[in-house]
């Protein structure tokens, strides 16, 4: 059944990010749609929330997740942004870099012991984005592979930070409110915020509402699937469906530049991943 939900989220995180560039290619508010994409994920999450009620009784654990909800505004930002320049799979394999920063911040704040594979991995997925940034010369891809890349940076933070807070949040509880803080602090800090939220939903009600839910169901059917199967099984899974976004954006998105590229690219770091995944 494990492998069941794992698919599930892989292809809904496929389709949602071929609806969310669709959406915001170009120069669209990325901002604006990060809020919809926080707010919908908690009204999707509520639910599931309030059957398995489960959260921290330490005011400590509490600035922590304040924290992450920081940390989530910053690397949403990013990552949408990126989406404005950048075809999904070329950002699904750059995003792949935050494997190495928790590879890194694992050895040296977690101390958790060295690994070949992981090393492998890791010098792999470097490999696939120096072969992007050696092909992807235009000013544009530039910027939005600089951008993906520092959205990992901060995912990779985020990933530390959970271990923290699964000591006394249940996975459902935390990924309510790892969505409602983030489209709180969108709402307060977004220059013109109401304006420009309202402004998106009368554009694009529907492509927003459902890009913004499919991303929500693969977080929830993710943590499903880690709970039925390893963690390490589950994430080769999900990560193989990099396929699929690249499908969909040849023959959907008729985004065709470079597939040559794309897809030697995608090999090399699918291997990286599973190689740091089943380490």
């Amino acid at each position: 059944m494990w492998f069941v939900f794992a698919c599930i989220s892989g292809l809904f995180s496929a389709a949602s990010g071929l609806i969310s560039r669709r959406l915001l290619k170009g120069n669209k508010d990325s901002w604006a749609y990060s809020f919809y994409y926080s707010l919908i994920g908690a009204i999707v999450s509520l639910p599931f929330m309030l059957s398995s009620f489960k959260v921290a009784h330490s005011y400590s654990l509490w600035i922590v997740l304040f924290v992450v909800g920081i940390l989530i505004v910053l690397q949403n930002f990013l990552i949408f942004k990126s989406t404005n320049f950048l075809e999904p799979s070329v950002q699904g394999i750059i995003t792949k870099f935050r494997l190495v920063w928790v590879f890194i911040f694992g050895i040296f704040i977690l101390a958790e012991s060295f690994s070949i594979m992981k090393f492998m991995g890791t010098i792999l997925t470097l490999i696939a984005g120096i072969l992007l940034v050696h092909k992807f010369k235009k000013k544009q891809s530039i910027q939005g592979i600089v951008l993906a890349f520092s959205s990992t940076f901060f995912y990779a933070i985020v990933i530390v930070l959970y271990k923290f807070l699964f000591k006394e949040f249940n996975s459902s509880s935390l990924t309510f409110f790892i969505f409602i803080i983030p489209a709180a602090i969108n709402l307060v800090i977004m220059p013109n915020s109401l304006k420009r939220v309202m402004l998106m939903m009368k554009e694009s009600t529907g492509p927003v509402i459902i890009s913004c839910g499919l991303g929500a169901f693969t977080n929830l059917t993710m943590n499903y699937a880690l709970t039925l199967g390893e963690a390490s099984k589950v994430l080769v899974i999900i990560e193989a469906f990099l396929i699929f976004t690249l499908v969909g954006e040849h023959f959907i998105l008729k985004e065709k530049d470079h597939l040559l590229t794309k897809i030697i690219a995608m090999i090399i770091v699918i291997i990286g991943a599973i190689l740091i995944r089943l380490s």
